[in-house]
């Protein structure tokens, strides 16, 4: 169980009053707050599935050239990467090209992973997907064009809170199917959706570790962080959030392909590859 500084179930009701003057006060103050803030500028407490941070206006198709972060190729040319080193413990410290795929999560996630990415040599690349979910991923060709522009040692998805609220289980299993056949042979993780108030039914995480894997998939059902509006974690509970999931994934018998995950001394800025809005359609 990881507590990232949030409120558990039983206390949300009794802290609504006092929460609801809370974020007025907040969003009266930081409504020109910068993205990149700790703290966003978001009115998402009502979202559905598929839903958008407001503060995202802008459908960049095709982003822009991404900062490459840490030693990159340029000490080893292309074949400094793709091949696995592994340690006495298991654990591969091959210097890897890391792709951080999913929906709004990784505003948060990406701020957190890309610091981990800077200490231990690697190279980081992340695409954002506002409200998307498994269908948008596996119906359209963006996970198979990231993955042929990147050329990714490994892949780390953050997907399913849009998923929440659907019942139609058996598509979702034939979408899940779908983007782990994509993936191939490079290793990956799939991060599951944080629990989400008004959204009781666990059936989508039950699904997505079973197509998964349960040394491939990170269960956050139990992980407890403070939110910005009901939905999205604060950079700082995201961080810590990262923090537990980095110590899994570096971890040989618990995760199917351990990499090197040295605690970051340093913070990056975090710049992702790509940002699509809802209004974009995916790559046909």
């Amino acid at each position: 169980m990881t507590d990232c500084g949030g409120l558990w179930p039983k206390d949300w009701n009794r802290v609504g009053t006092v929460r609801a003057v809370i974020l007025f006060l907040f969003f009266a103050v930081a409504s020109n707050a910068n993205a990149q803030d700790v703290n966003w500028t978001d009115h998402m407490s009502n979202l559905s599935p598929d839903s958008i941070p407001a503060r995202v206006s802008e459908d960049k198709t095709v982003g822009h050239e991404p900062e490459v972060v840490g030693i990159g190729k340029a000490m080893g040319g292309e074949s400094f990467y793709g091949y696995p080193s592994f340690d006495e413990n298991g654990v591969d410290t091959a210097h890897q090209v890391i792709l951080l795929i999913g929906d709004s999560m990784l505003d948060g996630l990406g701020s957190r992973f890309v610091d981990y990415a800077a200490e231990n040599g690697d190279e980081f690349h992340a695409v954002i997907w506002y409200g998307s979910n498994s269908k948008h991923w596996a119906t359209t060709h963006d996970l198979e064009y990231s993955i042929n522009r990147v050329h990714p040692t490994f892949i780390i998805m953050s997907l399913g809170t849009n998923d929440m609220g659907y019942y139609d289980y058996d598509r979702r299993r034939g979408w899940i199917d779908d983007i782990i056949k994509t993936f191939g042979n490079i290793p990956f993780v799939w991060i599951g959706p944080l629990p989400r108030r008004g959204f009781r039914n666990p059936r989508i995480v039950s699904i997505i570790r079973e197509k998964v894997g349960d040394r491939r998939f990170y269960d956050s059902s139990d992980t407890y962080c403070a939110r910005i509006d009901g939905i999205h974690p604060t950079l700082l509970s995201a961080a810590k959030w990262v923090d537990a999931i980095a110590q899994w994934m570096s971890a040989p018998g618990l995760t199917a392909h351990p990499i090197k995950m040295d605690y970051p001394q340093h913070h990056v800025r975090f710049i992702a590859d790509e940002k699509h809005t809802m209004k974009y359609h995916g790559r046909r």
